[in-house]
């Protein structure tokens, strides 16, 4: 299952990884160079990460983070691309809270309303560029529009389409307050909890592995939050095969407790006339959009013909969903 806006479109930290090495929190600058299977999302239960695990996450020693008082009061419009074209506004926060787009709905999208010339920052997990909007173009065949970014983003991997990055107008607040690390595997312990994340689901979690670990103090309380995506997804022409799963998790580093943020699977045992759709997620940006010292996570999710982006705010406890927007059949 996904989550009930995605649907709506269309459908731990090492000791290495929380100290954050210099060349991974030397922010380089993003890799701009130059019915039947089912999705959910935030669930209520939660696991444990496994004591006797021999890589069991290490949390960060680093003392808490003086947040400023309360979020910029400035209106902050958000966009998402990288693929070419036009980049799709996905809301804004707008002084005192989230505001969504829902042009997607609208039978005449109203077109975002940025200047030409407006400077951007575009983000992602390698981290920032600095680039001006151009004019209006096409951001989805339902007739959205959105500006042009004169920058070059690297297609996600995987799929190789969708979404890379997000951009947003230039803040007066770092972006980053606190480092983030990011790796494509993950010790035994985080294996265990993905497996643990599909029990009762009609999936085999056992073939599952860690594809994407980001560890990052989310609120500054000095201690690390774990982003985990793990996933066995076969290779497949179509939409998904029976068995496929996947997940994004989050792992508190201190408490070890676990929740699932989003998760998809097709039943193995999938009758002859089921669709097997799968949908997979990945972390894109860990940042602090609206200026409150906290940082929001925006989590990119494809399937065979479409892909959208979410981006959560995290309370200390877990990551709800505020902002959502793509382009799919």
């Amino acid at each position: 299952m996904i989550s009930r806006r995605l649907v709506a479109l269309t459908t731990a930290a090492l000791a290495v990884l929380a100290a954050c090495t210099t060349e991974e929190a030397s922010n380089p600058g993003p890799t701009l160079t130059s019915t039947t299977s089912t999705t959910t999302t935030t669930t209520t239960s939660t696991t444990t990460l496994p004591t006797t695990s021999t890589t069991t996450p290490t949390a960060s020693t680093a003392p808490p983070t003086t947040l400023p008082e309360g979020p910029a009061a400035v209106a902050v419009p958000l966009f998402i691309g990288g693929g070419g074209g036009g980049w799709l506004s996905i809301g804004a926060w707008q002084v005192d809270r989230w505001q969504e787009d829902d042009s997607a709905s609208a039978e005449d999208p109203t077109p975002p309303s940025i200047e030409p010339g407006t400077p951007m920052v575009v983000s992602n997990l390698d981290g920032e560029a600095t680039a001006d909007t151009g004019d209006l173009v096409e951001a989805c065949f339902d007739g959205r529009v959105g500006p042009s970014i004169d920058l070059a983003v690297a297609a996600p991997e995987p799929p190789g389409f969708g979404y890379g990055a997000v951009a947003l107008t230039a803040p007066s607040w770092p972006l980053r307050p606190r480092p983030i690390a990011a790796t494509s595997s993950g010790p035994a312990g985080y294996d265990e909890i993905g497996i643990a994340a599909f029990d009762g689901e009609p999936v085999d979690a056992t073939l599952g592995t860690v594809e994407q670990l980001v560890v990052a103090d989310l609120d500054g309380d000095g201690d690390d939050e774990a982003l985990v995506a793990f996933e066995y997804v076969q290779p497949s022409a179509g939409p998904g095969t029976p068995g496929d799963l996947s997940s994004i998790l989050l792992v508190d580093t201190l408490t070890r407790n676990s929740s699932t943020v989003l998760q998809s699977v097709v039943d193995q045992e999938l009758e002859p006339d089921g669709f097997p759709l799968i949908e997979r997620f990945r972390v894109i940006d860990v940042a602090d959009y609206n200026g409150d010292g906290r940082m929001e996570v925006a989590v990119h999710a494809w399937y065979y013909e479409g892909a959208s982006v979410a981006i959560y705010e995290y309370d200390g406890a877990e990551l709800t969903d505020v902002l959502v927007a793509g382009c799919g059949a």
